[in-house]
């Protein structure tokens, strides 16, 4: 895809650019109603290369921007007090491994354009609720009963539907971000509580990889764990920036995301 420049020691360079693509793509889709493995994006570079190092970036990009709440709820637990997003965080990696595990063991899978069909769905579903925000948020009035927020309903449907993603190229995010609003949190929380309890998912992820051997330099697949890190902040504070201004467009335009990706792979 690129054309094989050297440099001094007679380094390659021609995987650079892959890992610099693969870094920043990579970590911007892995927060869209899309996933990052779909052949859209994963002919665009050579993602096997790199997928280990751009989803230990992501993975850190999201402990790194809620450093400060996660070292609060190890504070609180030390004095016996357990945070409700403590117990939603544990809960909801407990469901995604309990669902993920056995899916993997035995290998089911969603064929590629099964997963786009899908994705396209949740992309419908998130509009409708933009459209026909709050009533659509049927379990709005069971959760709210619960003492908790976020309860264990919210684990439960977030736990439960991250599992699932790992199905085939399903959107992780887009899942997540329908069932958190059909109790009817806020588009920006459910957006946040999406982003916090994804390190489950891409650590699960990088435990189903078998071998990673890279070719490279070390130098080169950090580059793509850097940009990964970056882009990766960079876009979960412009997402939850653009669902604090306008909620109902913001869900609209999300769910349109994947419907437009359908398109493009069908005339592709």
């Amino acid at each position: 895809m690129f054309k094989r420049l050297k440099i001094g020691c007679g380094i390659e360079m021609d995987s650079l650019p892959s890992a610099v693509l693969t870094g920043i793509i990579t970590a911007m889709v892995s927060w869209l109603p899309l996933n990052p493995e779909e052949n859209l994006f994963s002919s665009l570079v050579n993602q096997s290369e790199f997928l280990v190092p751009v989803y230990l970036g992501i993975t850190f990009s999201v402990l790194f921007k809620y450093r400060e709440k996660f070292s609060e709820m190890l504070v609180k637990v030390m004095k016996g007090i357990y945070d409700p997003e403590l117990k939603f965080l544990v809960f909801a990696t407990i469901f995604t491994i309990t669902i993920g595990y056995p899916l993997k063991r035995f290998s089911c899978e969603v064929s590629d354009f099964s997963s786009l069909i899908i994705n396209a769905g949740v992309g419908v579903f998130l509009i409708l609720m933009a459209l026909l925000w709050p009533k659509l948020a049927v379990l709005k009035r069971i959760d709210e009963k619960l003492p908790e927020q976020p309860s264990i309903l919210d684990a439960l449907s977030g736990g439960i539907l991250q599992g699932f993603s790992v199905l085939g190229n399903l959107t992780r995010t887009g899942l997540v971000m329908a069932g958190l609003v059909v109790p009817g949190h806020s588009v920006k929380k459910s957006l946040e509580w999406g982003f916090m309890v994804a390190p489950a998912y891409f650590i699960f992820k990088l435990a189903t990889i078998k071998t990673w051997k890279p070719n490279e330099p070390a130098w080169i697949p950090f580059t793509a764990f850097l940009l990964a890190f970056a882009s990766s902040l960079i876009t979960m504070g412009i997402l939850e920036t653009l669902a604090e201004k306008n909620e109902r467009k913001f869900l609209a335009v999300f769910g349109l995301i994947p419907l437009l990706t359908l398109i493009l792979e069908v005339i592709s």
